[in-house]
């Protein structure tokens, strides 16, 4: 007999914050080794889901979360650019933030343009973008 699984409790987790694969391991470890899960295994799980954004912590580590239904596109990934923006403490070409999205985010300049000039939290100078 299969036993029957739940990702709900995950699912909760990363929709109420950013949380990290160690963070999940830790939290649910019962369900990781009712599947024989390791670490990589939930790692390309996670990457797989569609509503769920990766960032990356202050220690360089890859932290998920539940992207909410209404953001767009273009809010998550204004998201990762103020996220970029504030690790560097200055203003950034467009072409250098293309270059330090994670790793996976397909994304071109004009749409870069496009969530920059959309955010509020963002203003573009030229071919710079910084925060507000």
């Amino acid at each position: 007999m299969i036993p029957t699984v739940t990702f709900d409790p995950v699912m909760c987790s990363i929709e109420n914050g950013p949380c990290t694969v160690d963070q999940l391991w830790q939290d649910h470890t019962h369900l990781w080794r009712q599947l024989g899960w390791n670490a990589s295994q939930i790692k390309l799980w996670l990457g797989c889901l569609p509503d769920v954004c990766i960032s990356v912590t202050a220690t360089g580590e890859k932290a998920y979360r539940l992207e909410c239904k209404q953001k767009t596109g273009e809010q998550c990934l204004a998201d990762h650019i103020v996220a970029l923006l504030d690790k560097v403490g200055k203003p950034m070409p467009l072409s250098h933030l293309l270059k330090k999205l994670p790793a996976g985010l397909v994304v071109s300049e004009p749409m870069l343009r496009a969530a920059a000039s959309a955010d509020a939290r963002l203003e573009l100078k030229g071919p710079l973008v910084k925060l507000v």
